[in-house]
């Protein structure tokens, strides 16, 4: 298997997200007015946490039971926190994940960034890890007519952008969805991360060819240097 892309997830599986994305999350509900206390909050909680991997706006219309207008409304005042947040300097690395990324390019495969983010929130966040040389290319929802994880779009574009057939990439992320869309897509090889959102019981159970602790940890699955 001759590996070209890698397609790595940020939050969770590249970014630390240390309650980051919860807290855009319930800033977003408090923007229109849905309460963030009371007998549905433990289940609302438990509904956006499963489903921050999608594409945020896709996740609001869940959570506010197709209300769409509402729904716009709380995804811009989740990607305005996340926003203050990323300005403050709160954002770090998954340990190890600028080094991973570094030796996935010494080794000759270009790297693409994915999120659910709308693009600028995206960029800025990439900036912000100082990763824009390191990322050759960036993909969100927005670029793919909103078709976010467990859709294969996202990984399937960047493919296309690098002329690389799906099985000349490996993707890695920390959710069962981003397991379903590599196998979907048919990506040569589809890793699980245990830094983020899932273990690996579930993430193996959704697809996943392997399980490493770390995205730090991907070039030696790879067999690359470190």
């Amino acid at each position: 298997m001759t590996l070209r892309l890698a397609v790595l997830d940020l939050a969770g599986t590249t970014v630390c997200d240390d309650g980051l994305v919860l807290d855009a999350v319930l800033a977003a509900l408090g923007a229109v007015r849905m309460p963030c206390a009371g007998p549905r909050f433990p289940a609302l909680r438990r509904q956006a946490e499963a489903t921050m991997d999608r594409a945020s706006l896709a996740v609001f219309g869940d959570l506010l039971d197709g209300d769409m207008h509402r729904a716009r409304h709380a995804d811009s005042a989740f990607a305005a926190r996340l926003r203050s947040r990323v300005r403050a300097g709160v954002l770090r690395e998954i340990p190890g994940a600028t080094a991973a990324m570094t030796a996935l390019h010494d080794a000759g495969l270009s790297v693409c960034l994915c999120s659910g983010f709308e693009p600028a929130l995206h960029a800025e966040m990439v900036e912000a890890l100082g990763w824009t040389e390191l990322a050759d290319l960036l993909v969100c929802p927005a670029d793919v007519d909103g078709r976010g994880l467990p859709d294969p779009a996202m990984l399937l574009t960047a493919a296309a952008r690098v002329k690389v057939e799906p099985s000349g990439v490996v993707t890695a992320g920390d959710a069962t969805s981003a397991m379903t869309a590599g196998r979907r897509a048919g990506a040569g090889l589809t890793v699980g991360v245990l830094t983020g959102a899932h273990r690996a019981a579930p993430l193996r159970a959704a697809g996943a060819d392997a399980i490493v602790d770390s995205v730090a940890d991907l070039p030696a699955l790879l067999g690359l240097p470190s």
